[in-house]
């Protein structure tokens, strides 16, 4: 009689740590940044400042259509406003990142992110 020799169990074994393996390579650390704005209340009526803000390739953000630097941002920015950034499509993500670093200082009632041409 002859012996056969099992090797299914070390081939499943041989094939799973590869997928584990292969699953382990794709995982990277998200990063991400909280905003946190939940520290700021709405009352039913009060009248909140909506402001429009567009952040362009060049590092440079606008307000109807003036270039404003962040000094010039601050007043508008301790008023709660409901903020609404249009960033260009081609502006690259650090700067984006920064912006918003930027704007996690300020006590803002709602954020609102849009890309635009």
């Amino acid at each position: 009689m002859r012996k056969r020799r099992e090797l299914g169990q070390s081939s499943d074994i041989a094939f799973l740590l590869i997928i584990f393996f292969l699953l382990l390579s794709g995982v990277t650390a998200s990063q991400s940044l909280d905003l946190n704005t939940s520290n700021s209340s709405i009352l039913v009526g009060e009248a909140q400042e909506h402001l429009e803000l567009t952040l362009k390739q060049d590092e440079t953000v606008l307000f109807q259509d003036r270039v404003l630097n962040n000094a010039e941002l601050t007043p508008f920015l301790n008023q709660k406003p409901h903020l609404t950034l249009s960033i260009e499509a081609a502006t690259d993500w650090q700067t984006v990142v920064s912006f918003l670093s930027l704007l996690e200082q300020y006590p803002l009632s709602s954020l609102s992110l849009e890309v635009v041409p």
